[in-house]
């Protein structure tokens, strides 16, 4: 499986780098061309901040608030007052966030690609002529299927001579094998143990129940956790009250600098990067008693029944 080095994107990396390399730099003094409007400042964050300005740009045409947004939001207002040195960190902290979002989904993608890949490429079928080797595609229902000991069932059907003991930890998460025989029925993703089967098929491919449970992961990596669908609504929160306290610091004070530094604080980088981090802290964590977890939905749905349980 490959480390966690692999799956860090590059682009985001070199980015965090140069912000963090770029704040030093303008923080420690003299930038060019001046104090006010240091380019390299100025240059480092635009770079910094493109990776996530087109999804801010479109959450603002729609009126959404998102956590990308907000975080926009600070930068531009940081920047606005000259704390260079303040919008190149949140900069920093946002491409962080991003990295650990990233590193959270491809736990999930490498999930994905072990269950694409336990299903043999071929199998053997039983036809008038003896015994052939086909390809899992060419395989359909009612075809009768010959799985030797130690070998993957690749199929969903009804065993209809032999018996043995199987290996169903996959799809039912039950730790011991099952003894099987005639008209018993078997799971594709299965592993067989004991003696030779031959099983009637009765769904295979997409249609298997591990064809289901693939299909099922798939669809997980394409939609948002619920908590981070929540960290989006907190963000929401977050930057309504800052606005609000920004105008009531405005007709308190009239001091413009004070003003946008209430809005700066509306940079909610601490959600954005705790939300992935608490995912990938849990995901580590359960991998440690032994356990794999293949997304974030199903982290939330664990601490959601242990809690029930408790």
């Amino acid at each position: 499986m490959p480390t966690w080095r692999e799956h860090i994107d590059i682009n985001l990396a070199w980015r965090v780098a140069l912000c963090a390399v770029a704040a030093v730099v303008v923080g420690l003094g003299p930038t060019w061309p001046g104090h006010r409007f240091p380019a390299v400042g100025i240059i480092c964050l635009i770079i910094g901040c493109w990776p996530f300005l087109a999804e801010a740009f479109d959450d603002l045409r729609y009126a959404h608030m998102s956590m990308e947004l907000s975080m926009l939001l600070a930068i531009a207002a940081a920047a606005a007052i000259g704390e260079w040195v303040t919008a190149l960190m949140i900069t920093t902290f946002v491409l962080v966030a991003e990295i650990l979002e990233d590193l959270s989904m491809e736990r999930g993608r490498d999930a994905l690609t072990d269950l694409m890949a336990f299903l043999p490429d071929s199998v053997r079928v039983r036809c008038n002529e003896g015994i052939i080797e086909t390809t899992l595609a060419g395989v359909t229902s009612g075809d009768l299927v010959v799985i030797s000991p130690g070998d993957r069932i690749a199929v969903d059907g009804l065993v209809e001579t032999g018996a043995s003991e199987v290996d169903q930890s996959r799809i039912t998460g039950e730790p011991m094998p099952v003894a099987v025989r005639g008209g018993d029925r078997v799971l594709a993703g299965s592993v067989n143990h004991g003696g030779a089967l031959e099983v009637r098929v009765e769904h295979v491919g997409a249609n298997s129940s591990y064809g289901q449970i693939v299909e099922a992961v798939r669809s997980d990596q394409d939609s948002p956790t619920p908590v981070q669908r929540l960290s989006d609504r907190v963000a929401t929160w977050i930057v309504a009250a800052a606005f609000l306290a920004a105008v009531i610091t405005w007709f308190a004070t009239r001091d413009l600098r004070a003003t946008i530094s209430v809005i700066v604080v509306a940079g909610a980088c601490g959600v954005a990067a705790g939300t992935p981090l608490a995912i990938l802290a849990g995901m580590a964590r359960v991998a440690r008693r032994g356990a794999f977890v293949k997304g974030g939905v199903h982290l939330e749905q664990l601490g959601v029944l242990t809690g029930e349980v408790g």
